[in-house]
């Protein structure tokens, strides 16, 4: 078992097929109602550690790849740029290093000051906040330590901290209702934890941002927790609150469209995001038709879970190296001249490239 560059880039190809064959899949809501949207959130994943296990075992199949591929990596070794003699694939390993750092770096800077500005927020302790707020932990089986606080600066309600939790309100005026809808939105993703699992996914984003497929993972992973949070907390609410529920969301995307600015970055968990219409609709259409309480197909979901198992296991059997050429005896050790001062010796499906003389 190891790590090559050649099993890392399988990993990519396969990670990306993954997370793009579950996206169009949860787009069609016949998944989600066969499924159910935590199965599916657990077919995301499937993608993640892909990309997270990036080895060759000893059953992988080594398929041999000739031609442009094949000078193509050999130029990646090889091949130097300017005056610093660093090849190609040394050059795309700095950056990669140097811009996930910056990301990581970023985004922590970020967190950081956000915890700060909202640590300093007005702790809200009037009457109304009291009240329904107690109603809100009257309907959870688990009580958290959670602070409500005014924010001036922001249009959107949101959660912040992992530790410390928050919910930031703007400073509005709430009726009951609206207000009862908010803390438990809220309340509720820190039950499932979703905080810590954006945070993780912006990560995953930070060190494999190269990769296109981990954008798209990266948004729609976003708006799974955000349809997972309204089935749990419409799950057992007559219709009548879902449409209070839902009436909320319009009411506070209004107030939104007041304000220009919107002040929110990726440690947050908000009920609402002005700037994403498609996806608030589909929250819509998901809550009216009572996703969360369909009966799951249990036969269907064994069959898609053994389908992603079997393509995860697929994507470990062969492995997609290039080809230099090997002994004319046809035995394992090969060699291939070239016109520079060095020679690549294949042994045992390992490369090695000797620097002088043959």
């Amino acid at each position: 078992m190891q790590i090559t560059l050649f099993s890392l880039f399988m990993s990519v190809i396969w990670s990306s097929v993954l997370a793009a064959f579950n996206y169009f899949c949860r787009k069609k809501h016949y998944f989600i109602r066969q499924l159910g949207i935590t199965n599916i959130l657990f077919l995301y994943l499937f993608s993640i550690v892909r990309m997270l296990v990036p080895y060759k075992f000893s059953f992988t199949r080594v398929i041999p790849s000739k031609g442009a591929f094949s000078d193509l990596c050999r130029g990646a070794y090889t091949n130097n740029i300017g005056t610093a003699q660093i090849s190609p694939l040394s050059m795309l390993a700095i950056v990669w290093t140097v811009v996930s750092a910056a990301l990581l770096v970023r985004f922590l800077v970020q967190y950081l000051k956000a915890m700060h500005e909202f640590s300093a927020c007005r702790i809200r302790e009037d009457e109304q906040c009291r009240r329904v707020f107690q109603r809100v932990l009257n309907h959870s089986s688990k009580r958290l330590k959670v602070r409500i606080r005014d924010n001036a600066c922001i249009n959107i309600p949101m959660g912040v901290g992992v530790f410390r939790k928050s919910i930031i309100l703007p400073e509005e005026t709430y009726t009951d209702s609206e207000l009862y809808y908010i803390l438990r939105h809220e309340y509720t993703h820190f039950l499932n934890r979703d905080l810590v699992l954006k945070i993780l996914i912006h990560i995953y984003w930070c060190i494999f941002w190269w990769n296109p497929a981990i954008y798209l993972l990266k948004r729609d992973f976003a708006q799974i927790l955000e349809i997972k949070c309204d089935l749990d907390v419409t799950e057992n609410m007559a219709n009548q609150e879902k449409v209070g529920y839902l009436t909320t969301i319009v009411t506070l995307l209004k107030k939104a469209e007041i304000k220009r600015e919107q002040r929110t970055f990726y440690g947050t968990t908000a009920l609402v995001a002005k700037n994403y219409e498609s996806e608030i609709i589909e929250r819509f259409k998901i809550v009216s038709a009572s996703y969360g309480l369909k009966r799951r197909n249990l036969v269907f979901t064994g069959s898609w879970f053994l389908v992603f198992g079997m393509l995860v296991i697929l994507s470990y059997s062969f492995v997609i190296q290039p080809d230099y050429g090997t002994a004319e005896d046809g035995s394992a050790a090969g060699k291939q001249a070239v016109d520079r001062p060095y020679y690549i010796e294949c042994i045992d499906d390992k490369y090695y490239v000797h620097f002088g003389e043959e």
